[in-house]
């Protein structure tokens, strides 16, 4: 790191401030110290000496998950004066803690922005100063993702405590899991320029997004970011944030081959991440092929429809009806008035108001489904059979796939009279 860098922001910061300020890093080593304008307590003294902070003295257990300025309280037994702490973050990482000593707690807002500034401008000498390389940083980030969702309790156990003592995750409060991927390019690609878009975007989601703390692995062509944040993700966070990285992703790689985002979660704590992260990678399979953004909490029947392998799809053996539906010219009209109206729960009147359609024009197209598929909208099972074949079929894409003989009407009418 560069020492006098940091030395110039303290001493600006000290002058500005007219009050002492201390510079640690992670671990709480003295980094760099400002002069204490003629007061001073027995703790800093110490500090100096010593060339560290004591934990005990500061809460360091607590104030290493701060994401923001925050007060340690006068403490007459430690000899500890009132002070305010600013933790250095950069990139979501944990770099360090500005110290500024407030006795008597009359330090306005103002100064305190001020000093939340300063400790922006030090995260970035910092982060730029690191011995870690990036390449470190990558697989460091890359190995605590794998153990934090994956199945051996004890390597989530020891990844999820490395990431709490890092500050790279919150122990209070709920994680979710968003899976990010991209699909062939067409004609080709240009993987290095993919990579790039798709780091700068999950790094800007972690920055800004809902949780308050984040974690992130990325590849070339997938992501996966864990999401923490101490009030929940209600009111349709997560979702809006998949949607954003989504909408940021297209615009920014402006190559063919769709993103697609899936959101597991939210879930509480460690325990909970291996089930946020299948529940994310249902959620992904359910966004569809062409791209797109789907949240677990929002997937209804989907979510069970979607955990249904694409093989299951293509080796299935549909009855001669709904194979004859599928191939027929008026598939691309018939198939979503079906699904509007099956998603309707059969309401004629709304199904025409969500396609925009005259009444008569849904009763045409029902009906001539119903001559084509040779089923009955009016039976249960038939309207069952439909909407599963809907649902998969949007989910796993249209196949040829071999019908099985069955003549569907003679079948309705034996299940109606058995």
């Amino acid at each position: 790191m560069s020492v006098e860098r940091i030395q110039t922001l303290v001493d600006a910061l000290a002058e500005r401030l007219g009050r002492a300020v201390v510079v640690d890093d992670r671990d709480l080593r003295l980094v760099a110290v400002s002069e204490d304008f003629g007061i001073t307590d027995p703790a800093r003294i110490w500090s100096l000496l010593h060339r560290r902070t004591r934990p005990e003295d500061v809460r360091y257990e607590e104030i290493k998950r701060w994401t923001g300025p925050g007060y340690i309280p006068e403490n007459q037994a430690l000899e500890l004066w009132r002070r305010l702490c600013v933790p250095i973050r950069c990139r979501g990482a944990l770099l360090g803690f500005v110290w500024v000593t407030d006795r008597c707690g009359n330090l306005t807002a103002t100064q305190i922005d001020e000093a939340s500034r300063a400790a922006e401008a030090m995260g970035l000498a910092l982060h730029d100063g690191r011995p870690a390389t990036a390449g470190q940083e990558r697989e460091l980030n890359h190995r605590l993702v794998e153990h934090l969702l994956g199945q051996d309790p004890v390597l989530r156990r020891g990844a999820w405590e490395e990431a709490l003592d890092r500050g790279l995750l919150d122990d209070v409060g709920q994680v979710a899991v968003l899976l990010v991927s991209r699909g062939p390019e067409e004609g080709g690609g240009a993987p290095d320029n993919c990579r790039a878009v798709l780091s700068e975007s999950v790094e800007r989601l972690c920055r800004t997004g809902p949780g308050e703390a984040a974690l992130a692995a990325v590849w070339p062509r997938r992501a996966t970011v864990i999401l923490a944040r101490r009030q929940g993700f209600g009111d349709g966070r997560l979702a809006d944030a998949a949607a954003t990285l989504l909408t940021e992703l297209t615009t920014r790689s402006g190559q063919a081959g769709g993103w697609r985002i899936g959101a597991g979660g939210p879930v509480r704590g460690l325990d909970g991440l291996p089930q946020a992260r299948r529940q994310a990678e249902v959620a992904l399979s359910a966004a569809g092929g062409e791209g797109g953004a789907a949240c677990w909490s929002q997937l209804s029947s989907d979510a069970l429809l979607a955990q249904l392998a694409p093989r299951a799809w293509e080796d299935a053996l549909l009855p001669e009806g709904l194979a004859a539906l599928f191939a027929d010219p008026s598939a691309a009209v018939l198939i979503p008035t079906l699904e509007t109206y099956l998603d309707c729960a059969g309401d004629a009147q709304r199904t025409a108001r969500e396609l925009c359609v005259q009444s008569t024009t849904l009763a045409y197209r029902l009906g001539r489904a119903e001559q084509i598929c040779g089923l009955n909208l009016r039976e249960g099972r038939d309207r069952l059979l439909l909407h599963l074949a809907l649902g998969l079929r949007r989910l796993h894409g249209t196949h040829q796939l071999p019908a099985l003989p069955t003549n569907v009407e003679s079948l309705s009418a034996r299940r109606r009279a058995g």
